[in-house]
C-alpha cells in the first residue's frame, strides 16, 4: 500500500513537473493572471450591457462581438503563429488588448461610456485574442523540454479553468464595491503585468514556417473535410456543434437570468458565473484522471445531453439555489465535452491532419457559443427567457436522439455485414 500510495505521488507530482522551468513558470504566473483579468471584463461588459440596455438582447451581441472573431480569424491567426516570433505575437496582442480596457475604464469614469463604445472594445479585443490564441497555446512547446510538454499541457489548462472560478468570484465582490469601472481597471493592470513577463523572456524559436503556395485557405477547410467523411467523429461533432449552437450560449445570458429569472442582482449574477467556472474546473479534472480506457465518445455524448437538460431545468425553475447547481453542473459538463472532443481527435485522426482538425474543433466551440447567446439574446424578448431556454434544450435533446438511434442503426448494419 505504501509503494502505491508512493507511485501515486510520483505522478501527480510529474502533473506539474513543467513548473521546473523558469520560463515556463513566470509565463503560467503571467498567463494566470492575464486570464484571470479576461474574466474579470466579461463580467464586466455583461452586466454593463445590461445595466444599460436591460434587454437580453445586447447580452446576446456583446458575447457575439467576444466569441465570434474567433472563427473569422482562426486561419490567419494559424498562419501568423507558424511564421513569426510567438511570444512577439502574444505580447503585440496583449498591448492592443491592454489598451481596449483602458480606453473602457476612461469612458467609465468620464461618464461617457455607450454601448455602442462598449461594442468596439469588446470587438477589438475579441480579435486580440482571436489572433494572440494559436500563438499562445503553441508556445507552450518552446518553453518546456518535449518530455514535459503533456505536463505544461495540463497546467495550462487547468489555469483556464481556474481563471473561470476565480475571474467570477472575484468580479462579484468588485462589482459590489467598487464599480464596474473597476473592473476593467483590473484586467489592464493584468494585462501590464503580463506584458512584463513577456519582455523579461527570450524570444520564441522561430517557427519552420509555412511555404506561402497560396493554398493555406483550402488546407484549412480540409479539416471541415475530415470531420465530414470520418465516421467515428461525424456523429460526436454533429451533437457537439449542436451544443454549443444550443446550450454554450446559456452562462452569457447570466445577467439576464439573474434578474428575470431568479430575481437576484449582480451579486446573483457573478454567483452563478463562478458557479460555472467552479464545475469548469471540477469537470476539467475529472476528465484528466479518466485515462485511454474510458469510451469517449460516449462520454462526449452523454455530457452533450446533461447540458441540454441543464437548460431544460434553468428555463423552469425559479430557486436561486437550484439554478446555482444547474449553473455548476452545465460548466462541468461543458468542459468535459470540449476536453472529451480534444481527446478524440487525439486519439484517432492521423497526426498530418491533426493540426487542422482541431482547428477546425476551435471554430465550432468558439463560433457556436457566439451563435449561441445572440440567438437566445435575440429569441428572449419575443417568447420570453424561459421560453428561448427551453427551446435550445429541448432542440438539443431531440438532436442527442436522433443521433443516438442513428448510431444503434449503423452498427446493426455493420454487425449484419461482418456476419
Amino acid at each position: 500500500m505504501r509503494k502505491l500510495s508512493r507511485a501515486g505521488c510520483a505522478r501527480r507530482g510529474r502533473r506539474f513537473h513543467a513548473l521546473a522551468g523558469r520560463d515556463f513558470r513566470r509565463y503560467t504566473c503571467g498567463n494566470a493572471l492575464s486570464l484571470t483579468g479576461t474574466w474579470l471584463q466579461r463580467i464586466g461588459a455583461g452586466w454593463l450591457a445590461w445595466e444599460s440596455s436591460g434587454s437580453s438582447l445586447w447580452l446576446g451581441i456583446v458575447a457575439f462581438a467576444d466569441l465570434f472573431p474567433t472563427v473569422l480569424f482562426a486561419p490567419l491567426a494559424g498562419v501568423m503563429a507558424d511564421r513569426h516570433d510567438r511570444r512577439k505575437v502574444v505580447l503585440y496582442c496583449q498591448v492592443v488588448a491592454m489598451a481596449m480596457a483602458v480606453l473602457q475604464g476612461v469612458l467609465l469614469l468620464g461618464e461617457s461610456a455607450s454601448l455602442t463604445s462598449l461594442l468596439l472594445v469588446t470587438s477589438v479585443t475579441g480579435i486580440a485574442n482571436a489572433l494572440c490564441q494559436p500563438a499562445r497555446m503553441a508556445w507552450i512547446s518552446n518553453l518546456v523540454p518535449r518530455r514535459r510538454l503533456a505536463s505544461a499541457v495540463a497546467i495550462n489548462s487547468l489555469c483556464f479553468n481556474l481563471a473561470r472560478f476565480v475571474g467570477p468570484a472575484v468580479a462579484g465582490v468588485v462589482l459590489v464595491q467598487l464599480g464596474v469601472a473597476a473592473l476593467f481597471w483590473l484586467n489592464a493592470l493584468s494585462y501590464a503585468v503580463f506584458i512584463g513577463v513577456l519582455l523579461r523572456m527570450p524570444a520564441a524559436v522561430r517557427p519552420s514556417g509555412m511555404k506561402a503556395d497560396g493554398r493555406w485557405l483550402e488546407q484549412a477547410l480540409d479539416g471541415f473535410r475530415y470531420l465530414a467523411s470520418a465516421a467515428p467523429l461525424r456523429g460526436v461533432f454533429v451533437m457537439l456543434s449542436v451544443s454549443a449552437v444550443c446550450v454554450r450560449g446559456v452562462p452569457d445570458l447570466a445577467p439576464a437570468i439573474s434578474e428575470q429569472l431568479l430575481q437576484r442582482g449582480p451579486r446573483g449574477f457573478a454567483t452563478l458565473v463562478a458557479a460555472a467556472g467552479l464545475g469548469a474546473l471540477a469537470g476539467g479534472v475529472w476528465i484528466s484522471g479518466r485515462g485511454n480506457a474510458c469510451n469517449v465518445a460516449t462520454l462526449v455524448g452523454r455530457h452533450v445531453l446533461a447540458a441540454a437538460l441543464c437548460t431544460l431545468a434553468l428555463a423552469v425553475t425559479r430557486d436561486f439555489h437550484l439554478a446555482l447547481g444547474l449553473f455548476f453542473a452545465l460548466g462541468f459538463s461543458i468542459v468535459v465535452t470540449g476536453i472529451g472532443a480534444q481527446t478524440l481527435i487525439h486519439l484517432s485522426v492521423p497526426e498530418p491532419m491533426r493540426g487542422r482538425v482541431l482547428g477546425s474543433y476551435g471554430v465550432i466551440y468558439r463560433g457556436g457559443p457566439a451563435l449561441s447567446a445572440l440567438w437566445l439574446g435575440a429569441a428572449a424578448p419575443f417568447c420570453g427567457l424561459g421560453a428561448a431556454l427551453a427551446l435550445a434544450g429541448l432542440s438539443c435533446v431531440t438532436v442527442c436522439c436522433v443521433a443516438h438511434v442513428i448510431d444503434r442503426v449503423a452498427a446493426r448494419r455493420e454487425a449484419g455485414r461482418l456476419r
